[in-house]
């Protein structure tokens, strides 16, 4: 009996598949903590049920759930069922479209100092970063925590594609299998741009760009090639994403999903031709063999990449230590080079100073959050530009042609998309980057207003910058009216504040880490969508039944200021509510009680 709780049984039977994947003999340790892990997540869950605001989170996800479930039973049923052919296309060729997107991302974003291909919590470096476990072993149990969440996806994406399939467990099947081996490709592709040196991470981004633009515009071209002359802007929007579809289903991006096809052949119930003469159900069992068989090559490609990035590191430490060596032969010191090295004052810095001076005294300290703020942006400067320049290209696309009417419309509906849905993932630089360092932020000398207002400045300003960059080009070409481009600067920044003050306050009632995963974070990004899907749509329709009201009740000279200030007003005093209640789930947040567990 080890200290851990278990026994080794391994030595006096038959190898099984599991013993060739993890060929040491930490897998029976990793059994009992896998299973203490299940009994204490299950009466973490059962314990915090009997808590209102666990109550109400398990209420909203389980409405959540039905609700999904009738509109996906009864709403899908009426559309036209796709063949075979095409699902299996939109399959494997929507997934390379994500990880080639994720590619480009992550080769854009600051390279992290030590690149590892286990997320390793505090828990694992306690209990198994000095224990008898392999670094193969680490590397495939952190592949396979990617298959609870996998299993959460492919539930929620059988509602939506139950209509086209011809055997659903086939399909439930195909989805799973290829979402496991897209989680895979996912972590060879962030592993192995994490172990390239500088001058090969800056080759791949010169790449990415030329070979970025190109896609671009040749969707573009496309699309407006496709799109009749005079449509409505839905029409503009559905010929794009009937272009995207067809993108995916390209002979160049189905040449590079030959490891997500076995498993889109299975979903589409569609097996290759090789095996036409076979019966159904043994071409389809073969497929499925194969799926797995890529899954199992790709966790072993992991593997292999991990250790050619630990190979990596170790050469470029020992090339440090040579350099410092020689520095030390030679009478030179790293560390007395550093400390002789002027001290140059950054323009954020100052920046900071210039904030300092200009508010209260007791509240100056948001100057420190500010200049920390700005500090993040500046580390991930590229990975913002993309992520709002991109928005911008199609926000204002419409204008460039005569495809579409109504394109002042199609500009105010990209921005407001873009502040809702792309802007609180590009810009994580608020409280949901700082849940394991909430003991400092809770000790510093700032209330709970200043507080609030420090962590949500910048990501906002960015924000009402887009707005108003987007804004000003599309009122150059739409040429609006002067009072409806003023109205839609002044209450399109309330727009940034409501996003990001209910995001940040959903964060600080229902904590998460920035690595979880599973069915309870699949079901908060749905709900998440859904509350802004909501808001988008009663928004525009009480305000526009508001001016229907003053042009009914008001006189005519009055009905002007009436609508204009009246709507302001609303969306004004939306956003300040907001504010009030992330400010009240900052002053309630306890670290030691609401810290979840890693």
């Amino acid at each position: 009996m080890t200290t851990s709780g278990f026994t080794s049984v391994r030595g006096g039977r038959r190898k099984r598949l599991s013993d060739w994947l993890i060929p040491d003999d930490s897998l029976d340790g990793l059994r009992y903590l896998s299973r203490a892990q299940l009994r204490f997540r299950v009466a973490r869950f059962w314990k915090r049920m009997f808590s209102p605001r666990q109550a109400i989170a398990s209420i909203l996800s389980i409405v959540f759930m039905a609700l999904y479930l009738v509109a996906g039973l009864t709403l899908l049923s009426r559309r036209e069922a796709n063949d075979p052919e095409q699902l299996r296309l939109w399959l494997s060729g929507g997934m390379v479209l994500y990880a080639l997107y994720h590619t480009v991302k992550h080769l854009w974003s600051k390279p992290t100092p030590e690149p590892d291909a286990v997320t390793w919590t505090d828990a694992d470096r306690l209990w198994l970063g000095g224990g008898p476990v392999s670094r193969r072993t680490m590397v495939l149990r952190e592949a396979m925590s990617s298959i609870p969440s996998s299993l959460a996806k492919t539930a929620l994406l059988g509602v939506v594609l139950w209509r086209d399939a011809e055997f659903l467990p086939l399909l439930l099947a195909g989805v799973c299998l290829a979402l496991i081996a897209l989680e895979l490709i996912r972590r060879v592709i962030t592993h192995g741009i994490d172990a390239m040196r500088p001058s090969e991470r800056r080759f791949g981004c010169i790449i990415s760009l030329v070979v970025g633009l190109a896609m671009v515009v040749q969707l573009g071209i496309q699309t407006w090639q496709s799109t009749p002359s005079g449509s409505d802007p839905v029409i503009y929007v559905l010929s794009a994403m009937s272009e995207v579809g067809n993108y995916a289903g390209s002979t160049a991006i189905q040449a590079m999903a030959f490891a997500l096809l076995p498993a889109a052949s299975v979903a589409a119930a569609a097996p290759w031709s090789v095996f036409d003469s076979l019966p159904p159900l043994v071409s389809l069992a073969f497929m499925t063999m194969i799926a797995i068989s890529v899954i199992c090559v790709l966790a072993e490609m992991l593997v292999r990449v991990d250790a050619w990035s630990a190979k990596r590191r170790i050469e470029t430490e020992r090339r440090r230590l040579r350099l410092m060596e020689s520095n030390v032969a030679n009478g030179r010191s790293s560390a007395d080079e550093f400390l002789s090295r002027p001290t140059q004052v950054t323009r954020i810095q100052r920046f900071g100073d210039w904030l300092a001076k200009c508010l209260p005294e007791r509240h100056r300290g948001m100057s420190g959050l500010v200049v920390r703020q700005l500090q993040c942006v500046r580390r991930y400067l590229p990975n913002v530009i993309v992520s709002f320049a991109i928005p911008m290209a199609l926000s204002l696309s419409p204008l460039l042609t005569d495809q579409t009417t109504k394109q002042w419309v199609f500009v105010i509906g990209g921005i407001a998309l873009s502040s809702l849905l792309l802007a609180p993932p590009a810009l994580q630089i608020d409280f949901r980057r700082d849940l394991k360092r909430m003991f400092l932020v809770r000790s510093l000398p700032l209330g709970n207003v200043a507080m609030c207002v420090g962590m949500l400045s910048v990501p906002v300003v960015i924000t009402v910058l887009f707005q108003w960059s987007t804004l000003a080009l599309g009122a150059w070409f739409a040429t609006p009216s002067m009072w409806q481009t003023v109205w839609l600067f002044l209450a399109l920044p309330s727009l940034a504040v409501v996003t990001f003050a209910v995001e940040n306050a959903l964060f600080l009632a229902f904590p998460h880490h920035v690595h979880a995963q599973g069915i309870a974070m699949v079901i908060r990004a749905k709900i998440t969508f859904l509350w802004k899907g909501l808001m988008l749509a009663v928004a525009p329709i009480g305000l526009i039944s508001y001016v229907m009201f003053c042009e009914r009740v008001l006189p005519t000279f009055w009905v002007g200021p009436a609508a204009f200030g009246g709507t302001l007003l609303a969306v004004w005093s939306t956003a300040a509510f907001a504010g009030w209640v992330l400010v009240r789930c900052w002053r309630r947040f306890d670290p030691l009680i609401d810290t979840p567990p890693e």
